[in-house]
């Protein structure tokens, strides 16, 4: 709590927090071997406060959405915590998560799978208010048509009796945003909702997340492998590596000063919007990820890394704060 002017600050409350989250999946590779277990998400600890978008960068394979899903509940952890509004629900039953599925909710990547193409608009957006008990048809249609004028698809009336095969690419997803938040939530998981959308259609869907999310004060864990859309949606970033978070902090920082070799190497293979830079050669991070089935000892980084020591391939670096709110697992982010 800050005094300014004054006046009293206060930092709005956290929504979602975990601590050291474990998720990992089972493997036989043997008839008469033990099981192995790849390990998608390996130790991460995190928070999103309320009116919070927290991004998580990192290229495929590295169990961003693993993550989120483990956050929702739809993924059972094999050890950490997970707190919502500072309540415990890592391991909650499912009867007792009704009130924690209803205030949280997924944006898929794929909006023309993610909507059943036997309904329309209208049964789209109905269904999760008749599985949360909104029993009288009035209510359900105003909620509808709410909702859909907040994703900007006016006409409503038009829009709602339309069926998925009969909209574009954004307006699929601007059905999955509302469909979404049609029931307030609190905490929504948004899993590269712009990634199969034309350029031009992805300002307009970023534009209209970042809208709602101030209006309602959501918090969002938007999942992207892409730093530029993290740059305009996300004030704070968590850099994914290997079931890792290897750096985090304000997102404007991590662009401008990069401090883990992988930030680096991600922020190098951004095309440049500069026409005079045209030319200029896209560096891409060498070698491949790691199998997490079995990752290498010390830093899963120091396979690819062109900076690594012995220390790397030997301990497991940790999160460290060196600016204000920054913080790096790399043993040689200062000399980087």
């Amino acid at each position: 709590m800050l005094a300014l002017w004054g006046r009293v600050s206060v930092e709005p409350a956290i929504v979602l927090r975990v601590e050291n989250l474990r998720t990992w999946f089972p493997v036989k590779t043997g008839l008469f071997k033990p099981v192995s277990y790849v390990k998608a998400v390996d130790g991460v600890s995190f928070s999103i406060h309320r009116g919070e978008a927290l991004a998580i960068v990192g290229e495929s394979g590295c169990g961003k959405t693993t993550l989120g899903r483990t956050t929702l509940r739809v993924l059972e952890p094999i050890s950490g915590k997970i707190y919502f509004h500072e309540k415990e629900i890592t391991h909650s039953r499912e009867e007792e998560l009704k009130e924690f599925r209803r205030k949280t909710a997924m944006i898929f990547q794929d909006p023309y799978s993610s909507l059943n193409p036997a309904f329309n608009v209208y049964r789209i957006l109905e269904e999760p208010l008749i599985i949360n008990g909104i029993r009288k048809k009035e209510e359900r249609t105003e909620l509808i048509y709410k909702a859909l004028e907040e994703v900007k698809l006016n006409p409503v009336e038009l829009f709602a009796s339309k069926y998925p095969h009969m909209l574009s690419g954004g307006q699929r997803q601007r059905v999955a945003i509302a469909r979404a938040l049609i029931l307030k939530p609190e905490y929504v998981v948004a899993d590269e909702p712009v990634s199969m959308l034309d350029a031009s259609v992805r300002a307009e869907i970023l534009y209209l997340l970042n809208e709602l999310k101030n209006r309602h004060q959501i918090a969002f864990m938007y999942i992207t492998h892409d730093l530029a859309t993290a740059k305009y949606l996300c004030k704070r970033t968590a850099i994914m590596y290997a079931g890792k978070i290897v750096e985090v902090g304000p997102t404007k920082e991590i662009i401008s000063n990069p401090r883990h070799p992988y930030t680096k190497a991600l922020i190098e293979a951004l095309p440049d919007p500069d026409p005079s830079n045209r030319f200029r050669r896209i560096k891409v991070v060498p070698g491949e990820p790691p199998n997490l089935l079995n990752p290498p000892p010390g830093c899963r980084f120091s396979p690819r890394c062109p900076y690594a020591k012995d220390i790397c391939r030997e301990r497991e670096p940790e999160l460290e704060e060196g600016p204000p709110g920054h913080y790096t697992a790399c043993f040689l982010k200062d000399e980087i």
